[in-house]
């Protein structure tokens, strides 16, 4: 089992992470944290999204409840504006054979207001914000 009180302990496995805009406006790479109860489950996030021609986006949640279903509020910041939105998802313990260590997979999603974040571009659509990502026992050696 992973000690998740132990940030060394673990991983976000970007080869198995992918984070996308609805309506066609992008998908592309993030960084940030995430930050994990003892016990393994999601309790909050703070992720800087790079889209290609998007200037950077910063979407956050904190305090969020449940366990294996996930659910909170969040807020998307871009080029100073805020846009609030619940955010709801999983964030399942998946076993790997009968000796491997388990794994987090962690699927988010939020839509989001276009007319609060202003961008001329954007539908009167909600933007919908998905996360896909797993986070992995830390290699050892």
């Amino acid at each position: 089992m992973i000690p998740y009180t132990d940030p060394d302990a673990w991983r976000i496995a970007m080869d198995a992470s992918e984070v996308t805009l609805s309506a066609g406006l992008g998908s592309g790479d993030f960084d940030g944290s995430f930050y994990l109860s003892p016990a393994g489950s999601l309790a909050g996030f703070t992720l800087r999204l790079c889209l290609p021609g998007m200037p950077e986006l910063l979407w956050e949640s904190v305090s969020l409840a449940g366990g294996p279903e996930v659910r909170g509020s969040s807020r998307l910041l871009l080029d100073g504006r805020v846009a609030r939105a619940d955010v709801s998802g999983l964030c399942a313990r998946v076993p790997v054979g009968r000796a491997g260590s388990s794994y987090l997979k962690i699927v988010l999603t939020a839509a989001f207001s276009p007319l609060r974040l202003r961008r001329p571009r954007w539908r009167l659509r909600p933007v919908t914000l998905r996360l896909f990502t797993e986070i992995r026992p830390a290699e050892s050696g």
